[in-house]
């Protein structure tokens, strides 16, 4: 009778084996790419390195992006949940689809003292899930993805991928589709083009899209192999006239801020707010005496603390950001009188 075990077989000299390929492990599979490698003793390893090592570091470099796309996203949901700016009061749920309702908002222009005062709460309570919140998070978000996340992305991904562009579409097969309704109820056509990343690995040339707002779709997975994307979730490609290179996002909406009112303060904040990404990044390896690329080969459930670790870092230095943007504005309100009578009065007669 025959064992119900078999045990591997090295791949160098066919003797039974139990030592696996590190570098195999936990490697995404793409077709069923990923069967682990055997050796029966580091030598066999050694002397099979030049026949193995092509597949063996393309699945190491798949592996590392698929982490920096973890990471990734949960700093984008971190950093849109910090700096939150729409007024939802009613969400409603059904099979498929999000309606989310917004309120008025009483705040104008001479009256915002700080650029902090145009954030709002995000309304958690009217989340009914966790992948509702992450939905309505990144929803309308696709741009802001690519903007504020440039340069912390650029620096995460330096020793994986070859080159990043930035690509802009037409969606198609959306699991969710969210409709935004006005104060004065009128509805938001849900159809927008949509930005994502596309990548090109080293060690190999594979290609990939990075989605961080997907999850506005219902697609929560931010790493999706780049033909499987375009085949299942792309009507037709849209062009970004003046500004399609890795980086035009983020020039075109700083070249949208300013102080003239909410959306140009916002714009403005977000600049300001988003070089937290990079500097938290780094201030964090410093501080935990790990770089990002000896994180993301750690074993995965070491990975996972240290992600977390890293993104509540980086959130804490927006906090301090935006409390020490409270404060200087507190000072300069005091200087020029606000909230005083006399001020009122100037104000309102500028609105008028």
């Amino acid at each position: 009778m025959a064992s119900p075990y078999l045990r591997p077989i090295c791949a160098r000299c066919g003797r039974n084996a139990d030592l696996a390929c590190s570098g195999y492990k936990n490697a995404p599979p793409v077709d069923g790419d990923v069967k682990i490698v055997y050796y029966c003793s580091p030598k066999c390893q050694k002397e099979d390195w030049q026949h193995h090592k092509g597949l063996c570091k393309r699945l190491q470099t798949r592996k590392g992006l698929y982490r920096a796309g973890s990471v990734l996203q949960e700093i984008f949901y971190m950093y849109r949940e910090k700096l939150y700016e729409k007024f939802y009061v009613k969400i409603d749920k059904s099979e498929g689809r999000l309606v989310l309702y917004e309120g008025q908002y009483s705040l104008s222009t001479p009256f915002i003292t700080a650029p902090t005062d145009c954030l709002i709460p995000f309304p958690d309570t009217l989340c009914q899930t966790a992948e509702d919140k992450k939905s309505i998070l990144v929803h309308l978000s696709c741009d802001d993805a690519s903007a504020w996340l440039h340069e912390v992305l650029k620096y995460i991904l330096v020793d994986i991928a070859v080159s990043i562009e930035e690509v802009r579409c037409v969606p198609k097969n959306k699991k969710l589709v969210i409709t935004h309704v006005h104060p004065d109820q009128t509805r938001q056509d849900p159809n927008f083009e949509h930005e994502i990343i596309k990548v090109k690995l080293q060690n190999g040339g594979e290609e990939y899209a990075l989605d961080f707002s997907g999850a506005q779709y219902g697609y929560f997975e931010p790493v999706i192999p780049w033909l499987k994307y375009v085949e299942s979730r792309v009507a037709h490609f849209a062009s970004r006239p003046g500004f399609d290179y890795f980086g035009g996002m983020f020039d075109i909406l700083r070249s949208m801020s300013g102080r003239n009112n909410v959306v140009e303060i916002l714009f403005a904040l977000n600049v300001e707010s988003s070089r937290a990404l990079l500097h938290g990044t780094k201030s964090w390896e410093a501080e935990s005496k790990i770089g990002i690329c000896s994180m993301l080969k750690l074993p995965f459930p070491q990975f996972k603390i240290k992600e977390k670790l890293l993104v509540d870092h980086i959130a804490s230095k927006i906090v301090w950001y935006h409390e020490r943007q409270r404060e200087k504005n507190k000072k300069a309100r005091v200087k020029v009188g606000y909230g005083t009578p006399a001020w009122i009065a100037r104000h309102s007669r500028k609105k008028k």
